[in-house]
């Protein structure tokens, strides 16, 4: 067992234990090469002499490690200590959880419940079409992390915990209080001991929004028995009952995620969470709600907040008081924000960036600047983001694949004609917008210029090595890290690497920090796209392997050269 002080692997010095729970414990510990803090968790011993069961951690903690999502807690590193101790080192969230959320709160309104559904199903559907069934999911495994622009990220933890510790359905081992807390939202199959799928997730889930909603699970008794009564042959308590003003369909939605048999459930969790939003009206936000609405923005009523944006900016959907048209407006207030004039100089960069008319670079209606507040209305796009979209729908089929390249290509031709650029660009930063044949992506925002605006706005963590990678570093070409700006031909590099995941729903170039993310970027070739997905169109593994050259005098000429072969090629 560990103890503070301990050495493990002689890389991770143990500082003090978070949790102890059925699995094993949680400790806080320091890498001590980098000095950043990390998580790790320790879980049930193996024989140190079976191969087979040594085989069985490392292949299973490798599966678990390649769950890459915004939303899934990051593995950074796996082993088994002597003496047959398997561990997982996890990133160090900072937050509480979303158990203790709901303590402090009492419950969510329903719009936030909605919101945050939605990118948490985004992160399961992810580990579910990758064959991974989370078996425990519970508000107590839901963590949130505050970043230091105050930002605050929920994420699922303990993917695959269940196969790690036994490869089995059983997640009702521990101490008596753990299984409780597992059985207020394990599924009526799970209790049986019978074999689940994602359905149980779903289930789980719905019993998670459930309590959100309502401040309560469906089942609250805390004896165990009345609990599994309570899943396997009672029906859940109407919501509506518990809490008046949560409208019909939200609650049929929820009653339909609890179903006992698992065949009339959701057929996806994606699908409960896309419900769930559609079902939950929209709550204008009270004009005291934005205290510091600009006044140059008086013409748009605020309606409500969308989320955070680039910069730690934040993004409100608003309504034209004569016209009834819907915007976004993207504010970033002085307040509160780390290096201001460095971050300041970036967001009006790539406001004006935004002045080209394309369809698929998003259109600015005004921008502005007064007394410490900087906005920027733009069109309202209320489709998935690419990362959103990757997430969910995994690599893109061919005939997506080549339209989504052939807009990019042609919104990078128009930006380059103004002599704009869009390095940097990440699948955070691009929205859908339509339907089927009409699907386009949009360009949100622009691009850096120079690696100085990168770096001006980076967190002291990332720049040393310590923290896990901006979104956007991966995107950004390499030349552009060692101090030359960035033009058309970085700008390449950058769509190069979009397309290699759209191709494959993986980056080119896996790193844990940025110094390592730019030796690889420099001295490795990437993957061939058609070897990791088989049917990927010659074009665009072509198009993705020549804009991904370290030397920018070897990738293409120019954004509208690699447009020509795309259309030419389609």
């Amino acid at each position: 067992m560990l103890a503070p002080g301990t050495l493990l692997d002689d890389r991770y010095e143990v500082i003090a234990l978070l949790a102890r729970g059925g699995m094993g414990e949680v400790w806080r510990a320091r890498r001590r090469l980098l000095g950043d803090e990390v998580a790790i968790k320790t879980i049930r011993p193996i024989d140190a002499e079976s191969a087979a069961e040594r085989e069985h951690f490392l292949r299973e903690s490798r599966a678990c490690a390649q769950l890459r999502h915004p939303h899934i807690v990051s593995i950074l590193d796996f082993d088994i200590a002597p003496g047959g101790q398997p561990f997982l080192v996890m990133e160090l969230l900072n937050g509480p959880s979303l158990h203790d959320e709901i303590r402090r709160r009492g419950r969510l309104p329903p719009g936030e419940v909605a919101e945050l559904a939605g990118v948490l199903a985004a992160a399961v559907q992810l580990a579910h079409d990758r064959g991974f069934v989370h078996r425990d999911l519970k508000p107590a495994n839901i963590v949130s992390h505050r970043f230091e622009n105050g930002e605050v990220v929920w994420k699922v933890i303990d993917f695959g915990l269940a196969n790690l510790a036994g490869g089995n359905d059983d997640t009702m081992a521990g101490g008596g209080r753990e299984v409780a807390l597992t059985a207020l939202y394990a599924s009526p199959e799970q209790l049986r001991g019978q074999a689940v799928d994602r359905r149980a997730d779903i289930y789980a889930f719905g019993a998670i929004v459930f309590e959100a909603l309502s401040g309560r699970p469906p089942f609250p008794d805390g004896d165990l028995l009345s609990i599994v009564t309570g899943h396997l042959s009672l029906p859940p308590p109407r919501l509506r009952d518990l809490v008046p003003e949560v409208p019909v369909h939200v609650e049929e939605t929820v009653a339909r995620a609890l179903a006992k048999d698992p065949a009339d459930r959701w057929p996806d969790i994606t699908g409960f969470a896309a419900a769930l939003a559609a079902a939950t009206p929209v709550e204008p936000t009270p004009p005291d709600a934005h205290p510091e609405w600009p006044r140059g923005l008086e013409r748009y009523v605020p309606e409500r907040r969308l989320g955070r944006g680039r910069l730690g900016s934040e993004i409100v959907a608003a309504r034209h008081r004569v016209l009834e048209t819907r915007v976004a407006v993207r504010l970033l207030r002085r307040a509160g924000t780390p290096n201001w004039d460095a971050v300041r100089a970036r967001f009006l960069h790539e406001a004006r960036a935004l002045q080209v008319s394309h369809p698929s670079i998003l259109h600015v209606h005004d921008a502005g600047e007064e007394e410490g507040v900087l906005y920027l209305v733009t069109d309202l796009i209320e489709g998935r983001s690419l990362r959103e979209v990757l997430a969910q729908d995994g690599a893109l089929s061919p005939g997506r694949l080549v339209r989504f390249a052939t807009q990019l290509f042609d919104a990078a031709a128009a930006l380059h004609e103004r002599g704009s650029v869009l390095c940097g660009l990440s699948p955070e930063i691009v929205r859908t917008s339509g339907e089927g044949g009409s699907e386009r992506l949009v360009v949100s925002t622009g691009g850096i210029s120079q690696v100085q605006d990168l770096l001006a706005t980076l967190s002291e963590e990332t720049l040393r090595g310590a923290g896990v990678l901006d979104p956007e570093l991966p995107y950004v070409a390499p030349e552009v890290f060692l101090g030359r700006p960035a033009d058309a031909r970085a700008d390449l590099f950058t769509l190069g690497v979009l397309v290699f995941e759209m191709a494959t729903a993986r980056l080119p170039f896996q790193a844990a920090n940025m110094q390592q993310l730019i030796g690889t970027a420099i001295s490795a070739r990437p993957h061939d796209p058609r070897a990791l997905q088989p049917g990927t169109p010659d074009v665009i593994a072509e198009v993705a392997l020549a804009c991904l050259q370290a030397n920018p005098s070897e990738r293409p000429a120019s954004a509208a050269a690699v447009l020509e072969r795309l259309r030419g090629g389609a």
